[in-house]
């Protein structure tokens, strides 16, 4: 189901019954795959230059095997893009019931990866259609452990998932191994801080929107710097944490998420204030191992489950630009 953006508040992201309600049966079901290791967090060789890649400036629809599915992702190979120069790459997970056609229309990136010079990834969830072969085609989303949907009931290995995505986005453009980055919006967004607790190695920094820190074991093997976005008002992923997620797990609140890999990048300064305008209010903690491993709150207070500077979806505010802060944070901590 392809929707217009202002309809996305209907169907997107909203944990419905008919979503979540399967029965522990069904968490048995076909599809079912072993969560990601953190054994398979293993940093890429570097890379000075690429050679025989084809790939040209353009948006593309590819798809890889993995865990008896075919996993579909969209990318877009930005203006000026030269295929012998390794070149960054920003992925962003859309959140439940969306897809990825969604998220690009949500966030932009494809228009500022244009004009900044990385390639955006869009990659797509499953649903319950095509894990347990009935349900619901709209409840496609990402196993971020507290949330959501089938994914997260079925414990798929979408951590796997970005592994082959990231190997198959190799054979087809020049990738920058240092910098590839990761956010995502409420699922997406959980599982964005999933990706920093197990792949450390690969992903360099995270930036979530209205999703938390939902693991029970995060041990990242190395600092991880974060930029969390919230809605102080959110009334689907709450700001201050809850149980609210229809067949999903506790989860904390952002202020906490950002508290944690503060705790795990060794931030022992003061938090500052970093950002201000209207209702938005961005704050790092400081004195971070290295400095740059910051963990970052921006909190946009009275704003609803929304990506900030998209005011066409559930009011996001106009005071911050969520897509844009995300890729000067990112630009400024490739992986060490």
């Amino acid at each position: 189901m392809r929707l217009h953006l202002p309809a996305l508040a209907a169907s997107s992201l909203l944990l419905t019954a008919a979503a979540c309600g399967s029965t522990s049966d069904d968490a048995q079901g076909p599809g079912s795959e072993l969560p990601g290791a953190s054994s398979g967090d293993v940093a890429p060789a570097d890379r000075t230059a690429c050679s025989g890649l084809t790939a040209a400036p353009g948006t593309y629809d590819w798809t890889v095997e993995h865990g008896g599915h075919t996993r579909a992702f969209r990318v877009h190979v930005p203006t000026g893009y030269d295929a012998t120069k390794p070149t960054p790459v920003v992925l962003s997970f859309h959140g439940f019931g969306s897809n990825e056609e969604e998220q690009e229309q949500l966030t932009g990136f494809s228009t500022l990866a244009d004009a900044e010079g990385f390639i955006a990834v869009y990659p797509r969830g499953l649903n319950f259609l095509e894990i347990y072969g009935r349900g619901d085609a709209d409840t496609r989303g990402w196993n971020g452990e507290a949330c959501c949907g089938p994914a997260q009931l079925a414990d798929v290995d979408d951590v796997g998932f970005v592994d082959a995505l990231l190997a198959e986005l190799d054979t087809r453009v020049c990738t920058d191994p240092r910098r590839v980055f990761a956010n995502g919006f409420s699922n997406g967004g959980f599982f964005s801080y999933r990706l920093a607790c197990e792949r450390a190695q690969r992903i360099a920094a995270i930036a979530p929107v209205s999703g938390m820190e939902g693991l029970t074991d995060c041990h990242p093997s190395r600092p991880v710097p974060v930029l969390h976005f919230h809605g102080s008002a959110d009334p689907t992923i709450l700001y201050d944490g809850g149980d609210n997620v229809a067949g999903g797990k506790r989860y904390p609140s952002a202020p906490e998420s950002v508290r944690r890999f503060a705790e795990l990048n060794g931030c022992t300064g003061p938090q500052q204030q970093t950002y201000q305008q209207g209702d938005s209010t961005c704050v790092a903690y400081t004195g971070c191992q290295p400095e740059s491993a910051t963990a970052s709150l921006c909190t946009i207070t009275g704003g609803k489950h929304a990506w900030p500077g998209q005011p066409l979806y559930n009011e996001g505010t106009t005071d911050l630009d969520a897509t844009l802060q995300m890729w000067r944070f990112f630009q400024a901590r490739p992986r060490p």
